[in-house]
């Protein structure tokens, strides 16, 4: 649902949702006692978690992951209430209505409606763990405490249930979060058969579209007291005015010599989080470039142990066009941009790389 479409009953019913925690908790606990028993007796095998900085690729896959039949993930419909996601299907479906696709605030050309996957899984995360989330950025997880593991992997058989994964023999978790990439070893060692899939752009294209998105983004800010509100209630820190970036090593230092209107902010951006991600072992790397040029959905559906369904392939390969490639002379010195290609080749020349 985009921002346009909120409504003034919208607006306050998301106004209240996020006041305060009394509306959550509430729904959360009927939840409880109406569907626990049916929660418990959900599953959870091997989550897909898509994780990335913005802009990387990580809602094209998250879109052509969400169609197979065997995957539950969070869609536009939840929220206001996304912890609570069944129940809150139970109160407001009588007032759902159909509706068309139309491009997404982000202006990349992707359409969606109330049906379309999206992420809200950072509102767990900022519950419980508010101190991580400074002002000056977001600090990164080695551990997570055995009380959130419950409680996620509980939020994990909500999502299922509330998306009522019939005709799956065994339905999975699925989750885009852009924040995920601050805690991959972390959550890799609280769900061991998890499976973690990281596209990679190339990072001039990938931060010229950074600088692109936050202009934007500061802008709606800029006329939209609401839109800014909005991210902020729902762990969206990438963009705009509530821009806080995740304290990858060296990011003080780039904080302190660039602003996020450059160009070169994102660019140094881009290396230290790849430089944070090239350290990661166990994920799934997705060329975007030859993903979305060659289309290879059958493989990733195989690296990812998901049955190899015609039809998903099929609508997917209709949908997906080629990544924007920008053309012109990079806006960064040579040592920068050398550094960001290193990466970037040694990244995608690896053998967890989808070719």
């Amino acid at each position: 649902m985009a921002l346009e479409d909120y409504g003034w009953l919208d607006r306050s019913i998301h106004r209240i949702a996020f006041g305060t925690k009394v509306p959550q908790d509430f729904l959360l606990d009927m939840e409880e006692r109406r569907y626990g028993d049916h929660i418990a007796r959900q599953e959870i095998v091997s989550p897909i978690f898509v994780t990335g900085l913005a802009r990387a690729g990580t809602t094209l896959v998250l879109e052509t992951l969400a169609r197979h039949p065997q995957l539950a993930t969070h869609r536009y419909r939840d929220m206001p209430f996304v912890i609570s996601p069944i129940i809150w299907r139970d109160l407001s479906g009588r007032f759902q209505v159909a509706q068309e696709k139309k491009e997404r605030a982000h202006k990349d050309g992707l359409e969606v409606n109330t049906d379309s996957a999206e992420a809200f899984e950072e509102v767990l995360w900022m519950r419980a763990f508010p101190d991580h989330f400074g002002k000056d950025g977001i600090k990164l997880w080695d551990t997570l405490p055995s009380a959130f593991v419950k409680d996620f992997r509980r939020h994990m058989q909500r999502v299922i249930v509330a998306r009522d994964a019939k005709g799956s023999a065994q339905p999975r978790y699925l989750s885009k979060n852009n924040g995920n990439i601050s805690r991959l070893p972390a959550l890799k060692n609280a769900f061991p058969d998890a499976r973690v899939v990281v596209p990679l752009r190339h990072p001039l294209d990938h931060a010229r579209s950074l600088l692109k998105q936050h202009q934007l983004a500061s802008q709606s800010h800029a006329e939209s007291g609401f839109a800014r509100s909005y991210v902020s209630d729902i762990g969206h820190f990438e963009f705009g005015d509530v821009h806080r970036p995740f304290l990858f090593e060296g990011m003080s230092e780039i904080v302190r010599d660039y602003s996020p209107d450059d160009y070169a902010y994102w660019l140094h951006y881009w290396i230290a989080a790849h430089r944070h991600l090239a350290g990661q072992s166990d994920i799934e790397i997705v060329d975007m470039e030859r993903f979305t040029n060659e289309r290879h959905i059958a493989d990733l559906l195989a690296r990812l142990e998901l049955d190899p369904c015609a039809d998903v392939v099929r609508s997917a390969q209709e949908q997906i066009r080629p990544i924007k490639r920008y053309d012109g002379s990079p806006d960064a010195d040579a040592e920068t941009v050398e550094a960001a290609m290193a990466i970037y080749e040694q990244m995608r020349n690896r053998k967890d790389c989808l070719l």
